[in-house]
């Protein structure tokens, strides 16, 4: 009768401690509401971002927040990203390439200069 009941707890405590230590964590979902579709329609705005991002100009409190998880995202292929982050990161990524292409091969050649996570990432928030 003890073995089964050790044997229950164990799984128990198992169980318990994948639960705790195995939740995917993400993450802050404060900017998920994040107007994409602005940010990306705002040639001026994405300018400043991408100039935050070179440290060729200053900072919104928002723009260092993503400059800070920017290596992660790239290195990571966006692991900890909710589907709405990765979503705005696909839409901020393909405008920085579309309106500000020299300034997004710097950001490349700053985040990933070995150039070898880079396509993994914009793999991972394609959505395909």
């Amino acid at each position: 009768m003890i073995n089964r009941y050790l044997v229950y707890m164990f799984i128990v405590v198992i169980n318990l401690f994948n639960l705790i230590y195995g939740q995917v964590k993400y993450y802050d979902r404060k900017y998920d509401s994040f107007d994409g579709d602005y940010f990306v329609q705002n040639p001026r705005l994405l300018q400043r971002y991408i100039e935050c991002f070179l440290d060729k100009g200053p900072c919104t409190p928002v723009g260092r927040v993503f400059k800070s998880v920017l290596p992660e995202l790239i290195t990571t292929s966006c692991a900890k990203c909710t589907p709405s982050q990765k979503n705005f990161a696909r839409k901020t990524f393909d405008a920085f390439k579309k309106f500000l292409p020299n300034e997004y091969d710097e950001l490349k050649k700053k985040i990933d200069p070995t150039n070898i996570y880079i396509d993994s990432f914009e793999k991972a928030i394609s959505g395909d």
